[in-house]
């Protein structure tokens, strides 16, 4: 069959028609079971290396979510990516397809179906099932929503284990940055201290020189004592005269270097002990002892200078939260339920008088998020992917929009 060529999704055998021995295709599946398939049974990594061997070009900056819908896109018709995805597949879950064709007719396809989910394996189960050529739509349909429950479970205790891991990174921070703190306070002393002794060694050096000139003008001293006598009287006397001046300096200038000495010394002694009781109050300092309100906050609020930001997607429950985050950054919110009941129309007609876009994926039809990508990228306009609807999310893409990072005019938050 030439790739050009769709063929039908294959309909589950009727009352007292003989099923069909061939096993569904990738394409031939209803378009509904082309995400949770493509999602469940192929790791994202796996779709990239597809995409990429099948010559799709991709964003160097492209989501795994973009992946994703890229791949559930071309599913719904055969072509390279879709081909190239079933051979994935085929190859991947090889072990359980064989498993699964030794059922004869849609009970023992259910049997084997809730053998492998009690075993923990989904992934190639799903597979199976869902391109088994006795899988009635019943079945189908059956193990569609055990998957979708299971992701919602899955996506439950994720959101737990991520705050718990947000609340630990959290304490890790303010720990680490109370430890940099102490650490450079007590750098600082210690550099302080060093310098100050360094000092005083210089002025010891100086004193010790001073003695050393002294000893020198004494023994002079007593040299032109003892000279000859058949000199002036007045040269001699002028002389004594001048050694015992220089003498007498020398001495004020010791005093003064030792009284300035043991000042030194008294400060270098006091600034010492205070340093003392400085560090066992840093020893006795632990991370926990310290709380969040150690840090300054940071109450800059960015400003959108007036301009009208398009929300398409996004919780609805929290619609009130992201206008009211838009208001107060001096901005005007538009808002577009990503498909779930506005239509296409008023999507395009939200996105033209809108001056920047933020598209919340968790929360948003396919086609209304390609739209809006598609859109943005043509028209260059901003717009911020987000990944997930929270409020924190949605304030980093108001700050993204403000200032924006160094890339592309879509980018992914």
């Amino acid at each position: 069959m030439s790739s050009n060529v769709i063929a039908p999704p294959l309909e589950a055998p009727q009352p007292g028609q003989r099923p069909s021995s061939r096993r569904r295709k990738l394409w031939e599946l209803a378009h509904k079971f082309h995400c949770p398939v493509i999602g469940t049974c192929l790791h994202v990594d796996e779709l990239r290396e597809i995409a990429r061997k099948s010559g799709v070009r991709q964003h160097a900056r492209a989501s795994d979510f973009d992946i994703h819908v890229r791949c559930v896109a071309a599913a719904e018709q055969r072509g390279p990516l879709s081909q190239a995805t079933h051979k994935a597949l085929e190859r991947k879950h090889a072990r359980m397809i064989k498993r699964f064709a030794r059922a004869k007719d849609s009970e023992q396809v259910a049997a084997l179906w809730d053998q492998a989910r009690a075993e923990g394996e989904i992934p190639g189960a799903f597979w199976a099932l869902m391109t088994h050529p006795h899988a009635d739509a019943m079945l189908c349909v059956r193990a569609y929503e055990d998957v979708h429950m299971l992701s919602h479970q899955i996506g439950a205790g994720l959101g737990a284990d991520l705050r718990a891991l947000r609340e630990t990174r959290a304490q890790l921070d303010r720990a680490q940055r109370n430890a940099a703190e102490r650490e450079r306070r007590l750098n600082r002393s210690l550099a302080e201290r060093e310098a100050r002794i360094e000092q005083l060694e210089q002025t010891v050096e100086q004193h010790q020189g001073l003695e050393r000139a002294l000893e020198r003008a004494e023994g002079e001293l007593a040299a032109l004592r003892d000279q000859d006598r058949s000199a002036s009287l007045d040269e001699e006397r002028r002389r004594a005269d001048q050694a015992s001046a220089r003498v007498a300096t020398l001495e004020a200038q010791l005093k003064r270097e030792r009284e300035h000495r043991a000042e030194l010394a008294e400060r270098l002694a006091q600034r010492e002990d205070a340093l003392r009781r400085l560090e066992q109050r840093f020893a006795q300092i632990e991370p926990e002892d310290c709380c969040g309100g150690c840090a300054a906050a940071d109450d800059s609020v960015p400003d959108l200078a007036g301009r009208r930001i398009l929300c398409v997607g996004g919780r609805g429950s929290l619609a009130s939260r992201y206008r009211n985050l838009v208001t107060r950054c001096n901005g005007e919110l538009l808002r577009h339920d990503g498909g779930l009941e506005d239509n296409r129309q008023r999507l395009e007609s939200l996105l033209a008088k809108a001056d920047a876009v933020i598209c919340p994926a968790d929360n948003c039809s396919h086609d209304a998020y390609l739209r809006t990508k598609r859109f943005c990228k043509r028209t260059a306009k901003p717009c911020v992917l987000l990944e997930r609807s929270s409020v924190d999310a949605f304030a980093r893409a108001i700050a993204d929009l403000v200032e924006p990072p160094p890339a592309a005019t879509c980018s992914a938050a």
